[in-house]
């Protein structure tokens, strides 16, 4: 599998954030955008990405509650999650880790550090295959 036939799921409420996290991952991804903790484990469900870029303050719970729903509905065999987030203390950083995140990104976040980390991940689960 090529790197543009990887899905990316991206959750953020932030219209704008959504828009450019888009465009850094678009050109090597296709990128599925959701707004709520919803609607990221609804597309989870459906779409079954490869990575997750995540932001831990988004309605209906918060990324840790996706981080939760994701383990709770996989049996523990999630897509990788890069969390990016405002909150970018240590508490916030431990708390996303333990809850399955892969990667932590403080916004605001350089986008080629970001599609690198996305890379970086899948090649990591992929075990190099088709991650480039």
């Amino acid at each position: 599998m090529t790197r543009a036939e990887r899905l990316v799921l991206v959750c953020d409420d932030e219209e704008v954030l959504r828009e450019l996290i888009t465009v850094a991952l678009g050109p090597a991804y296709r990128v599925c955008a959701t707004a709520t903790a919803d609607e990221a484990l609804a597309a989870v469900a459906a779409e079954r990405p490869d990575a997750i870029v995540l932001d831990l303050m988004i309605p209906g719970g918060g990324g840790l509650a996706v981080l939760r729903g994701l383990r709770e509905a996989s049996g523990g065999r999630t897509p990788p999650v890069v969390v990016v987030s405002a909150w970018a203390d240590e508490e916030h950083r431990r708390e996303a880790e333990d809850e399955g995140a892969e990667a932590f990104l403080a916004k605001p976040f350089d986008p080629v550090e970001l599609e690198q980390t996305v890379a970086a991940m899948i090649r990591d689960r992929s075990g190099g295959a088709g991650a480039g």
